[in-house]
């Protein structure tokens, strides 16, 4: 099976109409592995591979793509990072370089959990840990 046709079928499945720029955005990204993506980043990588895609379409394909379960979304503060993997797993962010890294191996847990309002339900629990060059 092609690139193009596992890219169809993969948007398909998550119920996202297969637009060109859709399909070519899926495919940069499967292509890429497991990484963690920013728009403004991403965009740069689609624009230097010669695909030209506007910014505001980067950002709406990938909160798109969050929210179909196709990447995972971390946010925290003012930063907005696209994870590829969308198993459940924790992440370090270098406050200096900005980088964001997957906690891999035996990853950490909350204790203690409040309680969740009336008719809410948990989605996940997202633990970013944030480190900086000693000394």
């Amino acid at each position: 099976m092609g690139d193009m046709q596992i890219d169809l079928e993969t948007l398909r499945g998550a119920g996202i109409r297969p637009t060109r720029q859709r399909v070519i955005i899926m495919r940069t990204i499967r292509r890429g592995g497991r990484r963690h993506l920013t728009p403004e980043g991403f965009h740069r990588e689609l624009n230097q591979a010669g695909l030209k895609v506007a910014l505001g379409t980067v950002y709406n394909t990938l909160n798109q793509f969050a929210a179909a379960g196709l990447l995972r979304r971390v946010g925290f503060g003012d930063r907005t990072f696209y994870c590829t993997a969308t198993d459940e797993h924790h992440h370090f962010f270098d406050e200096e370089t900005g980088l964001l890294q997957d906690i891999t191996g035996s990853q950490p847990t909350v204790a203690n959990l409040p309680p969740l309002a009336p008719g809410m339900e948990m989605v996940g629990v997202d633990i970013v840990v944030r480190v900086r060059k000693a000394g």
